[in-house]
């Protein structure tokens, strides 16, 4: 063989050059730190491409608990993606729908059924941040409600730009009985419609609905009457008492509905009694199945509150009668105001933790198998210095000891 005639200096020229070609193919794999490829830091938490962060209504709502699931709701999952999903193309994001009783469907963002919902300001050809919403009662050809007691079984698929494909999640849930929805109208609040014709120019929210008596006197919603589902006020009596620790809940619950993503986030204006100082109240949010910390005092949104409160948009209204606490949120189910004791939202481990005991963050994902030319030239360089260095390393090993 050829390596039989060399000599020591030329073994060890060899192993350092195979050592020396796979250092620095491996740090050619490093890609630079710039704008171009750098994802924003919220992003970098994530433990795949693409994750659904959760989803309306409850995985197994009506099934493993007792959460009340409407017959006209939507449903829809919060996504984040790291790369960006492209909304330009009609099969980035597909529901699979099964609801016993029409055969198996497919809706895609082409859909007149599918809206989108974008809670950053990334352009449509990569949104990173977005509600993916299906409404049954935007279905042009079939009823626009489910069949009561029905089980609705459905997939989601979704590719982002860089063709990392999510598995089909599943998500399954059960629709309210005849008996649930004939209780549901009990013990309503009385409230009073107001529509709004002196509204800037740039503000949208052109309706509103305000309780005018009992406990909840004085919480009002601001929304826009364009809307495919308008908002209504629902009988606190429907939502279980707040049972987290290191809180003490104030007042009574407010429970909204319908259940689905709003096109132009709600501005909701949630009363304080009166012997609170409304700069120490915080907000607790019910997602349907269970309460979860949503905002602190300072109106900092905490993990059970992401993707339900727009950051930055509470407004304390001290001097008004009674105070209101005005937030905008995405979508409804319920809210209470809280004095939070010991609990602080901001662990790592809070943050990364299943929000409602279901299956409602999935990070399963299929990578692209296609390389840019950069790839290929990396994968054959990095074959190459490996094949040199396992040959330098065997001859050094065979021979280094030998006598010439």
């Amino acid at each position: 063989m050829i390596f039989m005639v060399l000599k020591k200096s030329s073994k060890f020229c060899i192993l350092l050059s195979g050592v020396l070609c796979v250092l620095s193919l491996s740090l050619l794999s490093i890609p630079p730190a710039n704008a171009a490829n750098s994802a924003p830091i919220y992003l970098d938490a994530l433990s795949a491409p693409i994750e659904i962060r959760d989803c309306i209504p409850q995985e197994d709502a009506g099934i493993i608990n007792f959460a009340r699931v409407p017959h006209d709701t939507s449903f829809a999952v919060l996504i984040r993606s790291v790369h960006g999903i492209d909304l330009n193309s009609a099969d980035a994001i597909r529901f699979s729908i099964d609801d016993r009783v029409h055969r198996p469907y497919i809706r895609n963002l082409n859909s007149d059924a599918v809206r989108v919902v974008k809670l950053d300001d990334a352009p449509d050809g990569q949104s990173t941040f977005l509600w993916a919403v299906y409404d049954r009662f935007l279905e042009p050809y079939m009823p626009p409600s489910y069949a009561l007691n029905s089980y609705i079984y459905i997939k989601v698929h979704i590719q982002d730009v860089g063709d990392n494909i999510l598995q089909p999640a599943a998500f399954e849930f059960k629709i309210e009985s005849a008996a649930e929805q004939a209780a549901s109208p009990r013990n309503l609040p009385e409230i009073e419609e107001i529509y709004l014709f002196d509204q800037p120019f740039n503000d949208r929210h052109d309706a509103s609905i305000q309780v005018v008596e009992g406990e909840l006197t004085g919480a009002r919603v601001l929304y826009n009457s364009r809307e495919p589902l308008t908002p209504k006020f629902e009988s606190p009596d429907g939502i279980e008492e707040v049972n987290l620790a290191g809180l003490e809940a104030l007042g009574r619950p407010v429970n909204l509905s319908p259940h689905t993503v709003f096109d132009t986030p709600v501005k909701l204006f949630v009363p304080v009694p009166e012997d609170v100082d409304i700069r120490s109240v915080g907000l607790v949010y019910y997602d349907g199945t269970q309460w979860l910390p949503a905002a602190d005092a300072a109106g900092n949104v905490l993990p059970g509150g992401e993707g339900w409160m727009v950051p930055d948009s509470r407004v304390n209204h001290a001097a008004s009668n009674p105070a209101l606490i005005e937030v905008q949120v995405y979508h409804f189910s319920g809210t209470q105001t809280v004095v939070f004791a010991s609990f602080s939202g901001s662990r790592e481990e809070d943050r990364r933790s299943n929000r409602s005991g279901a299956v409602v963050v999935t990070s399963c994902f299929v990578d692209s198998l296609s390389f840019d030319s950069g790839s290929v030239f990396w994968f054959f360089g990095f074959v190459v210095g490996m094949i040199i260095l396992i040959c330098g390393l065997r001859f050094i090993i065979i021979n280094f000891f030998r006598q010439d």
